[in-house]
């Protein structure tokens, strides 16, 4: 037997590394450094019965009132930096340096399994489906029964990994074929409840991937979005059942190309 071999965790690195400095802080603006004393020059009188000569110490120009450069006027409205603009031109302020091009709505029950081969092909897939947009183009990757239950399918391997396929038949049993794949990442330990997906450290993707189902293989190719943008409510999970629905944003992962583990798809 088998056990199925994907590689999930650098999902993490790249969302980390990627979004991690995209978004610099406005530097603070400290009134204080440009206040002057009331008390500070202008303050010298001259006593009674004394006359003006050419020792006298006359009073300066309080510069506090008079220097329109440090001076703000208290009718004078003052700009304040706007936090929520990004350098990069993007105009989402939740995800610095990603465009949205898509979004996604799944629900996933059925078993989880440690590993995937010849002794447990009766019994693989779960119910529930994939609904997306990916440049506004809508796909449903549905429930595959050939005679057995195939997909959705949930495996555990670096946290589990539940996988939908776009199609898959009777004739792919017999060797390696490359299909389109929706699926998403969470930790083996997720809790039952709902969250954000990011909090969690759960991650969605759509790619390509080449599925050996006998022989318990299957290998990204590529992908066209990665994402954690999104909301999950989990209702049941013992380690060998999983019941989840989960919905979010799609992303492109071009602002984190150099930090994925897989090429994006032409």
């Amino acid at each position: 037997m088998k056990k199925v071999s994907f590689v999930f965790v650098i999902f993490a690195l790249f969302m980390f590394v990627a979004c991690g400095d995209a978004d610099p802080k406005p530097a603070s603006i400290d009134g204080d450094e440009n206040e002057v004393s009331d008390n500070e020059g202008g303050n010298q009188t001259v006593e009674d019965g004394e006359t003006e000569n050419d020792s006298e110490v006359v009073p300066e120009p309080d510069e506090a009132t008079t220097s329109d450069e440090e001076n703000v006027s208290d009718d004078e409205p003052v700009e304040e930096p706007d936090e929520t603009e990004e350098p990069d031109g993007n105009n989402d302020p939740v995800n610095p340096g990603f465009d949205v091009i898509g979004n996604f709505n799944l629900s996933f029950n059925g078993p989880v399994h440690e590993s995937v081969g010849m002794d447990s092909m009766m019994n693989l897939g779960g119910d529930g489906s994939a609904e997306f947009v990916y440049k506004d183009q809508p796909i449903t990757f549905s429930k595959i029964n050939i005679g057995i239950s195939l997909f959705p399918m949930a495996m555990i391997n670096n946290g589990i990994v539940i996988v939908w396929l776009d199609s898959f038949s009777m004739g792919d049993l017999s060797g390696t074929v490359e299909k389109q794949v929706f699926g998403i990442n969470l930790p083996q330990n997720t809790e039952v409840g709902s969250g954000e997906m990011a909090n969690a450290n759960m991650y969605a993707f759509y790619g390509d991937m080449t599925v050996n189902v006998k022989g318990g293989q299957f290998e990204i190719k590529c992908v066209r979005t990665v994402t954690n943008v999104g909301n999950y409510n989990v209702t049941a999970n013992d380690g060998s059942n999983l019941s989840m629905t989960a919905s979010g944003d799609l992303l492109d992962p071009a602002a984190g190309a150099a930090y994925l583990p897989y090429p994006p798809c032409e």
